[in-house]
């Protein structure tokens, strides 16, 4: 395309010319740049349908191939239907608007001239050749089509859930319609008219560039008007816009539930009064444009269209954007409370029911200040069980006592409890894991892929026992596995871990390292089901390519036996399986009737929730509803993918088991001592109680003044103040006898540190799942989180046993604060370890215990409470409310001190007496 004022470049006599030709000819470049287009198209292909290959195979020695052919056929089956539809119909439009180009005589240019109305003299000319025209516009509708196959096919889990999604049996408050209809078939409908929009736009980028060239000017008046075929056209193509827009504005009518106009997240008062009136008009105004448009067709007039688009615009604009948000600012907000109370009710009603807020059990809990050595005795197995490992330096400790060798890792610590002969117990645990990274000199390819396969075992410990070296108390420890307390681990090898980047082959002509035995090692071969055969050359060929390396299929260690593991970490394992779940943040670990597991929490989650709360952070931003209807068991050793419902009246689940049946198994099918291990989740729970903060207000005026507004205790952890995070607990509830594994977190008002609340969720069968809430009272106040460290802090003696510490080259990190409610009081407990500095092994060295005004700190957590509440005080320091020269009992040990140091002064007056009476001569 170029203009008619190019002139051609004149050779000075003087000039030097290029004269060393072409080193190709034309045809052979043509065939080395098809050729090479080609080879990366081969090649693109066939990575695609190898990998798809090599996800077959997987999945079915997972025994998950429903899965594989389900999705594969929705994907591949919607983007195949969208690109043939999409390029159909840009192709017809392309050939009607094709149809009206002025070509030249010979057929081998497109021209046209356009002259300047007011000056003949001055002309504008394009021409292009028809077949660079043909071209360009066929690559652009190409690449439209896929760019529109691609979106409609990358949103797979719509049509599933259009597919297959059934009914809430819940109504939305604003039209009355299930919220089946919101959750599934809504989304599915604005992806079929956002597709058809984008498509019509496209057409008609193309006929516009095809219309230049069939433009007319009249000789005497200079004007320009389009041949009547391409207005006809242009019609035609804005009748679809604006019959798809009138259909659009539909579909916007149910998504005023979603409004954010106002001070709910749905439709307020302005929402439902203004703007789906608005939204009405502009349907009635697509309608009316669809018959204008029509009676527009058989006499085409280019000014009356866009005089028709400008109003159409103009309307939206005004009716849809500014008048809405006019009457909110001046008419809504002057009398805000009044008119949107029922739009809060139905805001509050809906995020409750859709976070499951609505099934906590709340009580009052009076806070007593009236722990007494008989309350702590009667609650020794509570006591017992108090968290005194903190997971951050328990996690150093491990690594630096039990890792044993560098190709060993652990990655993070998990919080379980265990029966044991003596009882019930909270313990810590951490699965010792293949590292992520050989040492620099063994990283060859035979020990990264073939000889160092797996991680051994796993480290178990009380969580509040210590040794007199203020290391863990453990119940398993080192390799192989030795326990005091009846523990075994049948099958210690860990194939599939937390951190398993790459690929592993197993049993192969070379031994596997399984684990050190004093100056040797031991070797074994996988005897598991865990891996795809490698039992053909083609399988080796299959997976050099797909896993980029051609030793697979070099190496002459592999034998038909041997099984290649893929996907071997288990979130992705899991994500790879049931691409269609959301995961927990962490998966723990869990030993079972001697084998490990991993047990993973996932979640099924929808933004289309009418009126509720939007997530803002974390694992579910932008979500609205979660529930935890599934949990995964992974075996450690084979790799198994398991999938338990946990919520069957979940309907997001209920629609997932429609279309993948036999993946979801009963949660009756769960080993009883697996199941007596399943806990509730973190991230469920976090969610949970961000949402009460706020959403246990339920009276739409106290909601609206944010009158009763929480939010997470601040606490301190290495000299850093953050948010208070749930935490795990054994302990009974009040007015029981039973102990039970609990989640809990405390509440503080919002810009207070007083405790107002705490709430928690029960982690054992059969009350799995129940969440209770206790409120304290608001007459008097209850020490939070903060106020109890600022005691620690004003506490001299305390302070000054920790900066003494602080300066002889040692570090002193503060662990987590723990609430403990004990029949009806707390307790707070605080762990202080030492890390000499420039090292990273933390030792638990001293235990903090507070209740009421009071606060010590003694070397262990028994020393601390024989303090608190016997005879002695312990080392104490003055507390706000108390005179800092009132006297408190002394310690036994204080008192011994205090003998041995008067004792020794006594010696040394003795010493000058003698010395003054008879003085050297």
């Amino acid at each position: 395309m170029h203009a008619t004022a190019v002139q051609t470049p004149i050779p000075q006599p003087n000039q030097s010319r290029n004269v060393s030709g072409r080193i190709l000819s034309p045809a052979i470049s043509f065939l080395l740049t098809s050729g090479f287009f080609a080879l990366v198209a081969i090649g693109i292909v066939l990575s695609v349908v190898l990998g798809l290959v090599q996800k077959w195979l997987w999945m079915r020695q997972l025994d998950y191939l429903g899965i594989f052919w389900t999705l594969l056929s929705i994907k591949w089956g919607m983007f195949g239907l969208t690109l043939t539809v999409s390029l159909l119909y840009l192709w017809v439009n392309l050939r009607f608007a094709t149809k009206h180009v002025d070509v030249s005589e010979d057929g081998n240019s497109l021209n046209k001239t356009f002259i300047h109305p007011m000056n003949a003299s001055k002309s504008f000319n394009i021409e292009v050749s028809p077949k660079l025209l043909i071209h360009v516009i066929g690559m652009a509708a190409l690449i439209v089509s896929l760019l529109v196959a691609l979106g409609v096919s990358s949103q797979w889990d719509t049509y599933l859930r259009f597919r297959y999604g059934g009914a809430f049996g819940i109504a939305d408050p604003l039209f009355g319609i299930d919220l089946g209809f919101y959750v599934f078939h809504l989304p599915f409908y604005e992806l079929l008219q956002g597709s058809i929009t984008f498509l019509t736009i496209g057409a008609l980028a193309i006929l516009t560039f095809c219309a230049v060239f069939g433009m007319r000017q009249s000789k005497s008046t200079g004007k320009i008007t389009l041949r009547e075929g391409v207005a006809r056209h242009f019609v035609v193509l804005l009748f679809i816009l604006a019959a798809n827009f009138g259909w659009g504005f539909i579909l916007d009518h149910y998504e005023l539930v979603y409004s954010t106009l106002g001070v709910v997240h749905g439709a307020g008062y302005a929402a439902a009064h203004v703007t789906m009136v608005a939204l009405w008009g502009m349907t009635g105004a697509s309608a009316l444009a669809c018959v204008l448009l029509v009676v527009c067709f058989t006499r085409p007039h280019a000014k009356q269209v866009a005089t028709g688009i400008v109003i159409y615009g103009a309307l939206y604009i005004v009716g849809v954007l500014a008048l809405p948000y006019l009457f909110e600012t001046f008419l809504v907000k002057p009398n805000e409370l009044s008119l949107e109370t029922p739009f809060l009710n139905h805001y509050i009603d809906s995020t409750r029911k859709a976070y499951k807020l609505d099934g906590i059990q709340e009580t009052a809990y009076p806070a007593l200040s009236d722990l007494t050595p008989e309350v702590i005795a009667r609650n020794q197995d509570t006591i017992q069980n108090i968290r005194l490992w903190d997971t951050r330096p328990l996690l150093q400790t491990y690594q630096q006592t039990q890792a044993i060798r560098l190709y060993y890792d652990f990655y993070n610590v998990n919080v379980d409890r265990y029966h044991l002969a003596d009882g019930f117990h909270q313990v810590m645990l951490s699965p010792r894991e293949l590292a992520s990274q050989l040492p620099a000199q063994a990283q060859t390819w035979v020990n990264e892929n073939l000889e160092f396969t797996h991680g051994e075992g796993m480290v178990m410990n009380f969580v509040s026992s210590s040794t007199g070296g203020g290391l863990p108390q453990y119940l398993l420890e080192n390799i192989p596995a030795e326990s005091q307390y009846g523990l075994t681990i049948t099958q210690p090898e860990i194939y599939f871990g937390n951190v398993a980047p790459g690929y592993k082959i197993v049993d192969t002509g070379i031994k596997e390292f399984d684990y050190p035995k004093g100056n040797e090692n031991v070797y074994a071969s996988y005897q598991g089901t865990g891996g795809i055969p490698i039992d053909n050359i083609w399988k080796r060929l299959l997976f050099a390519w797909t896993q980029k390396d051609i030793n697979i299929l070099l190496t002459g260690y592999l034998k038909p036996e041997s099984r290649i593991q893929l996907w071997r970490g288990v979130q992705e394992r899991v994500a790879e399986v049931a691409p269609f779940l959301v995961l927990d943040k962490v998966p723990y670990a869990v030993l079972s009737e001697g084998k490990q597991y991993w047990i993973q929490d996932a979640y099924t989650v929808s933004d289309r929730y009418p009126y509720s709360n939007v997530q803002t952070s974390g694992s579910a931003q932008g979500m609205n509803y979660i529930r935890n209807s599934v949990k995964v068991v992974v075996d450690m050793y084979n790799g198994t993918v398991s999938f338990y419902i946990m919520d069957p009246k979940d309907p997001l689940l209920a629609m997932y088991i429609r279309a993948f049946p036999g993946v979801f198994k009963n949660l009756g099918e769960l080993s009883t001592d697996l199941k007596s291990h399943l806990r509730y989740p973190e991230d469920m729970f976090g969610i949970q109680a961000a949402e009460y903060e706020t959403f246990h207000m339920t009276d739409p005026q106290v909601f609206y003044n944010r009158e009763d507004l929480w939010v997470a205790p601040q606490e301190k952890y290495d000299g850093a103040v953050a948010a208070m995070e749930p935490y795990y607990i054994l302990m009974k509830l009040p007015g029981s006898q039973q102990l039970e594994y609990l989640m809990m977190t405390p509440f503080t008002p919002q810009k207070r540190d007083n405790m107002i609340a705490w709430l928690a969720a029960r982690c054992d069968f059969p009350d799995y799942g129940k969440m209770l809430f206790y409120e304290l009272p608001k007459d008097k106040l209850i020490f939070g989180p903060n106020q109890i460290s600022a005691m620690i802090d004003q506490s001299t003696t305390i302070s000054e046993q920790l900066t003494l510490w602080d300066q002889k080259g040692s570090g002193v990190i503060r662990g987590k604060l723990i609430v403990i409610p004990i029949e009806n009081s707390f307790l707070y407990v605080v762990p202080l370890y030492l890390k000499a500095e420039g090292t990273n092994f933390p030792q638990l060295k001293r235990v903090i215990v507070a209740t009421g005004d009071k606060v010590v700190m003694q070397p262990s957590l028994d020393e601390a409470l024989d303090s608190l509440f016997g005879t002695s005080q312990g080392q104490s320091g003055p507390l706000p409310g108390k005179q800092a020269g009132s006297e408190t009992p002394l310690s036994k040990a204080t008192r011994d001190q205090a003998a041995a140091q008067l004792a020794a002064a006594q010696k040394a007056i003795n010493a000058l007496k003698q010395l003054l009476d008879n003085p050297p001569r």
